[in-house]
């Protein structure tokens, strides 16, 4: 592989040469087929044998997620980025390829919101203003029994809401 052959380094189906319906077969005869030539071990040459070393572990790394039918329908839908995002390992293998998308497009959903409500920075204060005279203005004697009447009141005088939203 060359440095300007970003294609076949970002598509894992161009880079082992097979269909994008091709079967586990297929993609296991083509991973051993490229592996005997690209293998590490089958050159001399240092700077070969590290070429080949970094084309063998692509070669790998794409032959690992399109054998799992799990990694290669989050694959397929959401490419190399959708393998990264390390929330897969919530999903259970034993959900079906929909239920997995389902899974998916929710938890990139949440992580959309949480991200947005960390960059808009949403504020809110609520003031109430209350009025409690009645009740801590009358005088108490030490010997006097304290009445509480139902007459005494809280009033509310002011109320406030505000709210803001930040945008960068």
């Amino acid at each position: 592989l060359d440095e300007d052959d970003e294609f076949l380094k970002s598509d894992f189906y161009a880079l082992l040469n097979v269909d994008r319906k091709a079967s586990i077969e297929e993609i296991n005869n083509a991973f051993r087929h490229l592996s005997k030539i690209y293998h590490p071990d089958k050159h001399v040459d240092p700077i070969k044998k590290k070429k080949a070393e970094d084309v063998f572990n692509k070669l790998r790394k794409a032959h690992d997620v399109l054998r799992d039918k799990t990694k290669r329908t989050v694959y397929d839908m959401y490419g190399e980025k959708g393998l990264e995002t390390g929330d897969m390992e919530i999903i259970a293998r034993t959900k079906t390829p929909t239920e997995i998308i389902a899974e998916y497009e929710r938890i990139q959903k949440e992580r959309e919101e949480r991200r947005l409500q960390q960059r808009t920075n949403p504020r809110g204060t609520i003031s109430v203003g209350v009025n409690a005279t009645e009740i801590f203005d009358v005088d108490y004697e030490d010997d006097e029994a304290i009445d509480y009447q139902p007459s005494r009141s809280l009033e509310i005088s002011s109320m406030s809401i505000a709210q803001s939203v930040e945008c960068p």
